[in-house]
């Protein structure tokens, strides 16, 4: 149990020291917004504040917390520092997850409350979109064939602006039954949209499960708070507005890069007026140098937000950090300036997987000269889309704990980390001895028949479907609830065989290294600037500063300049850009920078970019 602390008494974990208004935000009993911008540990204010109601029972047992990121891998970083301060507490009494989980949950749990039009299947499956397609196609039948049978935004927008209940005389109601129960030997299928509104319209319609969730909640965390939808907004809304729980939203409108999948563009202003929640501002920048701090500091005025004094981490000195303007003729003098400063970088002691390259979208159109140019260094890169889902995943994390612990059993953390998991996969009582005793030592003997598969140089297959024997598939989808739909497990396990043969073989068949390189620990992480967000290197590369890459900039300018101030963001120590005049894989090899003309502008004003020229 863990002990009261009177609240009066509370100081910050870890020794951590929070700037005022962090402490002012952390200690807040009232509604709040707090804006904080790249650095300023947003996740920590978090970790301290769960850390605080929980010690000092602010946060009344056996209440919860409920704490919604966008990203799993966010919520589980989150989940990890508070449960590391609180221990079993936090995980009895620290709810940490997604809006698409939460809303899933309240979906499964109070399936039965739905009417029975409304109600899907149980075995639902999740974004389908095959059978999304026939859905739409078996209706636009009915409307003479004037549906795309390609899953596109209309699809998706169709299904969003639905009303409920359904109207069978309206077109889109009729798609929604359709996928509701399932047609033509299809199973039922909703998208998170659909789910979304499903959760919202059993607390709009029950009372009591209302009051039951706001009962569980006594206080609610929104984490990156300005790409918060209409429909995510509007189910905190009808859940928590009026209620005795209070709401602590954390976010940065200069990072607000998702406008295009429907992040409302005035969720502050909405938020502080309907919630009367107090505003509180970080001014530290804990992450980036003096120099960047200042660059970003300049882009303050294009995205009309007020110029605040950011501060500065002590551990800088006022002179610190770099930034360079790469302007090449052609990709492959652009990759070899990129390859020689990285190999530069690599030298004076930056670890591989602390360098980031970053594209505005379609890094397949980017990555192949510099990998090359790179590879020629004998430093490795990878375009990260595939691996960086992979490796977030719960099943493909425990997977490759077993396997490196088979190789290796003297890492302690990562056994117990094991034993843990199995025994809350089983759903054994600790206090139960004898059984829980019995399930160590089998644990322990798996660990031993997976060192002499390695042994024998088994295949990687063999050895997950020996784990997932182990496991037993039902209770892996009984822990784990985001398997359980369709075929989403096995596509999981399916795909992480496939990379991690190709690695497997990359390391020469050495295990260790393959686990190493299939995690990145080894490699440069290649990845669009959305896939970045809320990550942060010592050098960033921002590959392609160019028109081309920025080709709605007309149409979006606020939101391509949050895009272009979140990959600047990034870095810690080092940001540099690139511009080629010619790409010759692109439809149009000549590049431009005219839209962008602004970025440009800005880096070459006195004393901001160091700007390098690659001629032939």
């Amino acid at each position: 149990m863990m002990k009261i602390i009177d609240k009066r008494n509370w100081h910050p974990s870890d020794n951590i020291l929070l700037e005022e208004s962090a402490f002012q935000a952390v200690t807040s009993q009232n509604n709040i917004l707090v804006i904080a911008g790249p650095g300023a540990g947003k996740t920590e204010l978090l970790a301290q504040k769960a850390t605080y109601l929980l010690q000092t029972n602010l946060c009344k047992n056996p209440r919860k917390i409920l704490a919604i990121s966008f990203k799993t891998d966010a919520a589980q970083n989150l989940k990890e520092r508070v449960e590391k301060r609180c221990g079993q507490d936090a995980k009895l009494r620290f709810s940490s997850m997604t809006y698409d989980a939460f809303f899933k949950r309240i979906l499964d749990h109070f399936l039965y409350a739905l009417p029975e039009e409304l109600r899907p299947k149980a075995d639902y499956l999740i974004n389908d979109l095959n059978i999304i397609d026939q859905a739409f196609i078996r209706q636009g039948s009915i409307l003479n064939g004037t549906i795309s049978s390609k899953f596109n935004t209309y699809y998706d927008k169709t299904l969003e602006e639905t009303s409920l209940p359904l109207n069978l005389d309206e077109f889109r109601s009729r798609i929604w039954s359709l996928l509701l129960k399932g047609f033509d030997n299809h199973k039922a299928t909703l998208t998170f949209k659909m789910i979304n509104k499903l959760a919202d319209y059993i607390i709009l319609t029950n009372e009591q499960i209302k009051l039951a969730i706001q009962t569980t909640y006594s206080h609610v965390f929104l984490d990156e708070f300005q790409d918060t939808t209409d429909l995510q907004y509007k189910f905190i809304k009808d859940c928590f507005l009026g209620s005795n729980s209070i709401i602590t939203a954390v976010g940065d409108n200069k990072q607000r890069i998702m406008l295009w999948a429907g992040a409302m563009k005035n969720v502050f202003e909405i938020y502080n007026d309907e919630f009367q929640s107090d505003q509180k501002v970080l001014l530290m920048n804990h992450r980036s140098a003096p120099k960047l701090v200042e660059l970003q500091r300049r882009m303050y005025e294009s995205l009309q937000e007020e110029n605040l004094d950011i501060k500065c981490s002590e551990k800088w000195n006022s002179s610190d950090g770099e930034i360079n303007l790469f302007i090449s003729d052609d990709e492959e003098l652009e990759a070899n300036a990129i390859a020689n400063n990285i190999e530069e970088k690599i030298c004076i002691g930056i670890k591989p997987n602390d360098i980031c390259i970053i594209c505005k979208q379609r890094v397949q159109d980017y990555s192949p000269t510099i990998i090359k140019a790179l590879k020629e260094k004998n430093i490795r890169a990878r375009v990260e889309i595939e691996y960086q889902d992979l490796i977030k995943e719960p099943i493909i994390d425990l997977i490759l704990d077993i396997i490196s612990c088979a190789i290796n059993i003297r890492q302690a953390q990562k056994w117990e980390k094991i034993k843990e998991t199995v025994i809350n996969i089983f759903s054994i009582d600790s206090n139960n001895n004898s059984t829980y005793e019995e399930l160590q030592e089998e644990i322990f003997d798996l660990k031993n028949s997976i060192k002499i598969m390695i042994d024998q140089n088994r295949n990687i297959s063999e050895i997950v479907d020996t784990i997932k024997s182990f496991l037993d598939i039902n209770r892996i989808k009984a822990y784990f609830p985001v398997y359980s739909q369709g075929s989403y497990f096995d596509t999981i396990l399916d795909k992480f065989i496939e990379l991690f043969n190709i690695e497997y073989e990359e390391a020469n068949k050495n295990w260790q290294y393959a686990i190493n390189n299939f995690c990145g620990l080894n490699s440069i992480p290649i990845m669009t600037i959305h896939k970045s967000k809320g990550l942060e290197y010592s050098a960033v590369y921002f590959v392609g500063l160019e028109d081309s890459a920025f080709w709605n900039f007309k149409n979006q300018p606020a939101e391509d300049r949050c895009a272009f101030f979140v990959a600047l963001s990034r870095a810690k120590k080092s940001i540099t850009f690139t511009f080629s005049n010619i790409r010759s894989s692109m439809k149009y090899p000549i590049q431009k920078r005219k839209d962008i003309n602004e970025f440009f502008e800005l880096l070459q004003r006195s004393g901001i970019a160091t700007v390098k020229n690659f001629n032939y």
